[in-house]
């Protein structure tokens, strides 16, 4: 059941001085941008008005969320700082005597919007601040980065082995729910581990011989491996069986765990399959798993020298005048950087009702049908370094004032990418799997914006 807010003051925060109650200025107009009808539209949408028990108010949530993201803090540390701080009681339409929301309502909430909820109230903020003026999408800039996966440098027998362990730690909670109808599986724990340090100490050798010493050894674990799922499939069938007799109270849980049991499966079998194509000699694996624990993070390369391949995920950051974010895309994988220039054009022009009458971004973003289409998109300028050798015209048109002022701004967004990462917690994703990634990345977008919006 939808609640929309709760501005009551209790008789203690009435007693308190005007100076203690008072929020500070960034507070005060963070306030004001979310008390918008249409940014708490996408959270209305996603409950239900009449049946459940009361949410937490609407405007609690979206508050909770922005102190969260300002200063990155986890959600059990949140709770308490609001607790002991009268200024965030405040600001989050709390009295002194009023319970601050568990913990775990921020989690459920995340879940609950999703990445398409928080998109559209990174828009609704975005539309606000356009019919304010502050923004009017006069340029635009756009550039990628990665959004690292939570999870360790990935190696096949290192996956193997962590697939391994899942599986039997998964299976032996099956069989303690459904008893002795369920057989029991095999720790391989030992002799995988015994594997793994092998690895380890022939690694150190860096020769021709301690490669193929090191492959064999993987393969060993990666018949384990099979061993251990052809295992685990029969322990799946007889958990259905037992499923039938058992009461909702043991059958609810032991469905979750059959499910997650078939789900590492596919997985350790994609991670087996992986190894294998190495060993064939291929070099190039489509869509290669990474993480068991993160399935939908992928390998990127970006070209870094520090860090030539990067696992998580592609984000496009693109940003109006004023280093304000006005859109941003999650992908999976490394999809090339130009495929998402014209749909940002056209979503910018539909959001500020106009095309940008500039268009900057690097090299990345250089394809002919790029230059043509933002051109018929109605873009004056578009600013897009060529690349491979350019002609004399090529060259003597990036040498032109207006072309280097526009470089000059677009290298501006490196700076946002920059602040995102060490500022918002964009380095590295606290969340798992695609969603949760892409709803994090947007409440940090958001806090982003707010914040440039308060300190103007």
């Amino acid at each position: 059941m939808i609640k929309t807010d709760s501005t009551q003051l209790d008789l203690w925060s009435t007693l308190l001085p005007a100076e203690v109650w008072d929020l500070p200025q960034e507070l005060r107009k963070v306030d004001g941008l979310l008390d918008n009808p249409a940014v708490l539209r996408p959270l209305a949408q996603v409950l239900d008005p009449e049946q459940g028990r009361p949410s937490l108010p609407l405007t609690q949530v979206l508050r909770l969320f922005y102190l969260k993201d300002r200063y990155q803090l986890s959600d059990a540390v949140l709770v308490q700082e609001v607790s002991d701080s009268i200024h965030w009681r405040r600001f989050c339409r709390l009295g002194l005597t009023d319970p601050v929301p568990h913990p775990t309502s921020l989690t459920k909430w995340r879940h609950r919007l999703g990445p398409e909820a928080v998109a559209e109230v990174n828009a609704a903020v975005v539309d606000g601040l356009r019919d304010e003026k502050v923004i009017r999408g006069r340029r635009m800039r756009i550039d990628s980065t990665v959004v690292e996966a939570n999870i360790h440098y990935p190696t096949d027998s290192q996956l193997i082995a962590d697939g391994i362990l899942k599986v039997t730690r998964v299976g032996r909670q099956i069989r303690e729910l459904l008893g002795d109808g369920v057989e029991r599986l095999v720790d391989h724990g030992r002799s995988v581990k015994q594997r793994l340090l092998l690895i380890a100490k022939h690694l150190r050798h860096r020769t021709g011989q301690a490669v193929e010493t090191v492959r064999e050894v993987t393969s060993e674990i990666a018949r384990i491996a099979e061993a251990q799922m052809r295992a685990a499939r029969r322990v799946g069938q007889q958990a259905h069986k037992a499923l039938a007799a058992a009461s909702d109270q043991v059958a609810r849980p032991a469905r979750r765990l059959a499910e997650q049991l078939e789900r590492t499966q596919d997985l350790l079998g994609q991670v087996v399959a992986q190894h294998q194509a190495v060993l064939r000699g291929e070099r190039h694996i489509p869509d290669r798993v990474v993480s068991l624990a993160d399935p939908d993070a992928r390998p990127i390369v970006k070209g870094k020298l520090g860090k030539p391949v990067q696992f998580g995920y592609k984000t496009q950051i693109i940003e109006a005048e004023g280093g304000f974010v006005t859109d941003y895309t999650v992908e999976r994988g490394n999809p090339p950087d130009a495929d998402a220039l014209l749909p940002a054009v056209q979503r910018h022009k539909t959001r500020f009702r106009r095309a940008p009458a500039l268009v900057a971004t690097d090299r990345g973003y250089d394809t002919a049908s790029n230059h043509t289409g933002c051109r018929d998109q109605g873009v004056r300028n578009v600013a897009i370094p060529k690349r491979g050798k350019l002609s004399a015209d090529r060259r003597r048109f990036q040498h032109r004032q207006s072309f280097r002022q526009a470089q000059a701004w677009r290298s501006g967004s490196e700076a946002t990418i920059s602040r995102l990462k060490r500022g918002y917690g964009l380095r590295r994703s606290r969340y798992r799997e695609y969603d949760r990634v892409a709803t994090g990345v947007g409440l940090a977008i958001l806090a982003h914006n707010l914040r440039r919006a308060a300190t103007r």
